[in-house]
Parts: C-alpha cells; sequence; structure tokens
C-alpha cells in the first residue's frame, strides 16, 4: 500500500485501523506466553524489525515472527498530536508487554534471568546483522495484568495476536530443550521425563551387564597364569 494523496494521518488510518477478522473466542493468553517461550518452546525465532507494519507478522513458513522494537517511538507518539490512528501507539506497547513483560525481561533473578540473558544474546545478535542497536526500552513496557492480556482487548493486532498464539498452541517440541521448557501440559511432562529418566537408568544397568559379562567370557578364554 503506497501513500499516493491525502494526509499521512488519514493513509494510516487506512492502512492499520481494519477490522479484525478472526475469532478469538476461547482463547487465552496466560502469563507464560512471551518472547522467550515462542522461541524456546513454540519454535517461533523472534526477529526484530523497524518496519511497524511488519510488527507480529509471521513469516518463513511461521518459523519467524518480527517484532517492531522502537518502544521510545511509540512512547513518543502516544500523544494527540501523533500522525497514528488514535490508539495505535498504546496498543502496540501493549503487545511489547506483552511479549516482554518488564517483570520478566527487566530483572536478574531466578528464570528472569535466564530471559534476560536470552533477550541480550538477541540485541547482539540483531546489531550484528544490522548495525542497529535494539530500543533499551523494550523490556520497560510495564507487565500487562491478567485482564489485559487478553486478545479481545486488542484491535489493531487482534488477527495477528490470534495467528501468533494457535502457532504457539499447535507446536510440538523437536528438541530436549524445548521438551525441558515445554511445560504447558503438566500432566504429559512429568510422565514423560518420568520414563525418559527410566530409560536412561535400564539403558546404563542394560551396559554395566554387558561390559561385566564381556570381562567374564574374556577371563574364561584367557584366564590368568601364575
Amino acid at each position: 500500500m503506497d501513500w499516493a494523496d491525502g494526509s499521512l494521518r488519514t493513509f494510516l488510518a487506512q492502512h492499520f485501523d481494519q477490522t479484525p477478522q478472526l475469532g478469538c473466542d476461547g482463547i487465552r493468553v496466560p502469563k507464560t506466553f512471551d518472547a522467550w517461550s515462542l522461541e524456546n518452546i513454540g519454535g517461533v525465532e523472534v526477529e526484530f524489525t523497524d518496519n511497524l507494519s511488519d510488527h507480529l507478522r509471521l513469516v518463513r513458513d511461521d518459523t519467524i515472527v518480527l517484532v517492531f522494537h522502537h518502544a521510545s517511538f511509540l512512547e513518543y507518539q502516544n500523544n494527540s498530536t501523533s500522525q497514528l490512528p488514535p490508539g495505535l501507539a498504546k496498543e502496540t506497547l501493549r503487545t511489547l508487554a506483552l511479549l516482554f513483560p518488564q517483570a520478566e525481561f527487566g530483572h536478574l533473578v531466578g528464570l528472569s534471568k535466564r530471559k534476560r540473558k536470552w533477550l541480550k544474546a538477541a540485541r547482539d545478535e540483531w546489531k550484528d546483522k544490522s548495525g542497529c542497536r535494539i530500543d533499551q526500552r523494550l523490556s520497560s513496557c510495564g507487565t500487562l495484568p491478567a485482564d489485559s492480556r487478553q486478545i479481545e482487548t486488542f484491535h489493531y493486532w487482534r488477527d495477528r495476536l490470534v495467528v501468533l498464539k494457535q502457532t504457539y498452541d499447535d507446536a510440538t517440541p523437536r528438541t530436549v530443550k524445548q521438551w525441558w521448557f515445554d511445560r504447558r501440559n503438566g500432566a504429559q511432562w512429568y510422565p514423560f521425563w518420568i520414563a525418559l529418566m527410566v530409560f536412561v537408568v535400564a539403558t546404563f544397568l542394560g551396559l554395566i551387564q554387558v561390559i561385566e559379562g564381556a570381562l567374564q567370557a574374556y577371563k574364561a578364554y584367557y584366564p590368568a597364569t601364575g
């Protein structure tokens, strides 16, 4: 969509202010749904973009989600003189708070330390790739309470959030790391790892028996001489 005529504000309103098309009944966004979980559990890599129009867009066969990271710009645009449609800047900041909750990505304790370390690695990777820095305000957009995390409270980005959440829910772990972090279904997680531990122990004991049998056979054929 190219800006050919009219004011910039009118053009942006036509581009962004579209009626959501996808239903969101029954789709809930738990506190554990964030950028770290998308990549480490859902297998959806997070990449950053300077194009607001590409925010939350899934690309490369739904394996990468693009995130507009300029939180400082959005905070500056969150006023009556902004050229953006009313509420767009504020809602985009809410999506950043959803994906990078300050309570998780802004502290160096427990699991939050792992997430902050992951974000730092993503910042360094983006800088090496694009030569630009990720906005430092990205992880300072606040933390959404439960009622504000629900998809029906979003307008501009609702459809993309619906698709992103469904992609995450439909993802199955493909690596041991993903299996370890994926605790969306505790009824499956615990039995899986218990069964894996039993298998590892049984394999180890079986290997010991094979080694002992081999040693006994060796001694039978080659008895020690005085």
